[in-house]
């Protein structure tokens, strides 16, 4: 489906982006684990454009609703990276930010994906969290 179209993807398409969502979760755990995160931020943005592209919310969507199975639910961080990943495999250039809260009294950050200095998710995207870390 060409970007930017509204309309529902066919069942095959949103098995073939479930499988893409899944593939770049398992990169993304491995990695964690692997690198420090701006080693790794900086392996997922390098990466040759694909040719199948989708607005970036339904990536987001898809990346939230995929990474929901069961009772996994990843952490922001990780489902950010995958976001990120997907992004950038379509041209889009993409930003991971992480934040605090405003009245921070713990260290809870949160992580996000913007493009253009705009939010993209995934759900539940920036809050109130100000930017402490901007990752290209």
């Amino acid at each position: 489906m060409p970007r930017g179209v509204p309309g529902r993807l066919r069942f095959w398409h949103k098995v073939r982006l479930a499988v893409r969502v899944w593939r770049t979760y398992a990169r993304v755990k491995v990695g964690l684990r692997r690198r420090p995160l701006p080693a790794l931020v900086g392996e997922l943005g390098r990466t040759a454009v694909r040719g199948d592209a989708h607005p970036p919310a339904r990536l987001s969507v898809a990346v939230h609703r995929g990474l929901r199975f069961g009772p996994l639910r990843p952490r922001c961080l990780t489902s950010s990276l995958v976001l990120y990943r997907l992004l950038r495999e379509q041209g889009d250039e993409a930003e991971l930010v992480i934040g605090l809260p405003p009245d921070a009294r713990e260290h809870a950050a949160h992580a996000w994906i913007e493009l253009a200095q705009r939010d993209v998710g995934p759900p539940p995207g920036r809050g109130r969290h100000d930017p402490i870390a901007r990752f290209p």
